[in-house]
Order: structure tokens, then C-alpha cells, then sequence
């Protein structure tokens, strides 16, 4: 049986930015999935075209909505969202060991343009990346529900 990270974001943007840069990651015995708290349909995708940039396809990674049964086998679970723009992602207080918060801004929401979007977006992904390379030194502490 496979550890799971769950990344969780409300739009699920960011949290596909974060399994799209795990699958690059070599974590045998661990699983990663995305989410997001609300369906949404763009027309268009920064997050998509930012991931494009480092040949990462995250179009292909499933979007189904997310179930509290299987958070709740979680091994960890990853909330990405903006403290300032976003509602915060709440969970059940015995999960408390298991959740790790990243803040990190909504483009979305904090951008005026497209242009200023698009430049949000990639100054996320970047970030991502970082936040999910530490991952490698973290996930061998964690143990398996």
C-alpha cells in the first residue's frame, strides 16, 4: 500500500501545479493527487500554460472531486491557498498532524489583467517547485496511517 499526499486548493489550479511537479519526484512508495474544493471552467489555463513551460502536462491528471474517506487515509494533506483571499481549508482536528499549509497567493484573485495573471502564474509554479523539492527530505519521516 502506497503513502498518499493529497494537494487541495479551492480551484485546484495550484494544487494540480504541486502533483504535476511530485510526479517528477523519485518517491517510490508514494502516491500524490490534487484537488480542488470547487469546480471551475476556464477558458483559459495559466496554470497549464506554466506547467507547459517545464513540459509538465497537468491537463491529464484527474479531476474528480474529492472524497472525506479518502482524505481521511491520507498520509498527508496539503492545503495550498491564499490566507488573504481564500477560505481557509478546515479539517477535522484529529487530522491536525497530517495537514501542512502553504500560503501562497491566488492569481486570480490578486491579478487586474491577463497579462499580470499569466505572470502571477508563473511566479507560483516556481514556487511550487521549491516547496514540493523539500517534500523529498520530509515524506520519508511521515509514516503510513
Amino acid at each position: 500500500m502506497k503513502n498518499t499526499v493529497y494537494f487541495l486548493s479551492p480551484g485546484q489550479d495550484r494544487s494540480s501545479i504541486a502533483e504535476g511537479w511530485a510526479g517528477r519526484l523519485d518517491m517510490s512508495g508514494w502516491a500524490f493527487k490534487s484537488a480542488g474544493l470547487m469546480r471551475k471552467h476556464h477558458k483559459k489555463s495559466f496554470s497549464t500554460l506554466a506547467m507547459k513551460e517545464y513540459n509538465i502536462d497537468i491537463d491529464t491528471l484527474k479531476r474528480d472531486p474529492i472524497q472525506i474517506d479518502e482524505l481521511a487515509g491520507a498520509s498527508l494533506i496539503i492545503t495550498i491557498y491564499d490566507e488573504e483571499m481564500d477560505d481557509a481549508i478546515k479539517f477535522p482536528e484529529e487530522w491536525d498532524e497530517k495537514v501542512i499549509h502553504w500560503n501562497l497567493p491566488n492569481p486570480e484573485k490578486r491579478s487586474t489583467s491577463d497579462l499580470e495573471e499569466w505572470v502571477f502564474f508563473q511566479e507560483i509554479c516556481d514556487e511550487i517547485a521549491m516547496k514540493v523539492r523539500d517534500l523529498e527530505s520530509l515524506l520519508p519521516s511521515i509514516r503510513m496511517n
